[in-house]
């Protein structure tokens, strides 16, 4: 058990160690299109080995098995990134929005809530369609301990976030 803990610590620290790949992207990086600035990518790719080998340990996956799983990961990431810099971008345009209180366009925020509310089916329907293509090749059990394993991933990384990270904080 601390053996786990010590793989799951060791990407949660790799996450947070300059900001999350995911903040990073969110910021819109250097070319404003959300793209892992030239100096973060050797970060993203040792978060995304860090995390891999976590996922192929914990899931007991042979090499074949490892091989379908990065492929339907790797689409399956993309979906999700996509999604959470359009949610994003729904929330500043909503914050705007609301805050500006002298020209409230009530149409305005009420598009941004339709979006959110949007990108919360497409949430549910990209994880529908992984979790069919995971269950071509990954038991009941593996697919129930992944899903653990992610959002364990993303409550540490929430926490950190929030400045509950045991003092560690990634940089700003």
């Amino acid at each position: 058990m601390p053996r786990k803990r010590s793989i799951l610590f060791a990407v949660f620290a790799a996450m947070t160690a300059s900001g999350t790949v995911a903040h990073a992207q969110n910021r819109g990086g250097r070319a404003g299109r959300g793209a892992i600035g030239a100096d973060q990518a050797p970060l993203a790719r040792r978060v995304r080995e860090a995390w891999g080998g976590v996922v192929r340990r914990q899931l007991n996956l042979s090499e074949e098995k490892w091989q379908q799983f990065d492929r339907v990961d790797r689409k399956f990431e993309q979906q999700r990134n996509q999604l959470r810099r359009d949610e994003r971008q729904a929330r500043l345009g909503l914050k705007a929005a609301m805050e500006d209180t002298a020209n409230v366009d009530q149409n305005k925020i009420s598009q941004y809530m339709d979006q959110l509310t949007q990108a919360q089916r497409r949430r549910a329907d990209i994880l529908d369609a992984e979790q069919k293509e995971l269950a071509g090749f990954l038991t009941p059990l593996q697919r129930a301990k992944l899903l653990s394993l992610r959002e364990q991933l993303n409550q540490r990384v929430r926490q950190m976030q929030q400045g509950d990270g045991r003092g560690r904080r990634g940089a700003p």
